[in-house]
């Protein structure tokens, strides 16, 4: 490392470096520094050839830290898009279950059994249908209706046959 006020001018170049000054800075630093300017008439002296040297050694060291940030970063946007990636099929699967619910919903209550009384709920492509129905019948009207809908798996059946609503 060069010796006097070049010396100690890059060797706080160097830290700021290190501490996270961006390379741009340090390169434009490093140009203003006077041991790396030659002055006129100046043959190559030592201090010129030990600057030089160690500004080869920053160019390696930073071509060397750019390789790792983008590696890192690589490594992060990958672990990112698989976390994009499951949130995005756990909202596909909680869109496709809700609209599996109205669908359902819609086509009892387009065949006469009352919404308010039968109660749908849609968890990965299962359907349950819970309530009361005035009779058997009405019940399974309700799970064949369910089990028509397009992509519904299955249907679970809670609902009780109970006395008509008066």
């Amino acid at each position: 490392m060069p010796h006097g006020a070049g010396g100690t001018s890059f060797a706080r170049a160097m830290k700021r470096l290190r501490g996270g000054m961006s390379i741009a800075g340090a390169v434009l630093l490093l140009a203003m520094m006077p041991a790396c300017k030659r002055a006129p008439g100046d043959r190559g002296n030592s201090s010129d050839n030990a600057v030089r040297q160690d500004v080869k050694e920053v160019a390696r060291a930073t071509e060397k830290t750019a390789k790792d940030v983008s590696h890192a970063a690589g490594e992060a946007v990958d672990r990112a898009g698989n976390g994009i990636s499951e949130a995005g099929k756990t909202v596909g699967a909680g869109s496709q279950d809700a609209w599996i619910t109205t669908k359902v919903k819609s086509e009892l209550a387009s065949k006469g059994l009352d919404p308010l009384r039968v109660h749908v709920d849609t968890d990965g492509k299962v359907v349950t249908l819970s309530g009361t129905v005035e009779s058997a019948a009405e019940r399974d009207k309700a799970v064949a209706l369910a089990r028509a809908v397009k992509d519904v798996a299955s249907v679970t059946d809670h609902l009780f046959v109970g006395p008509a609503r008066r």
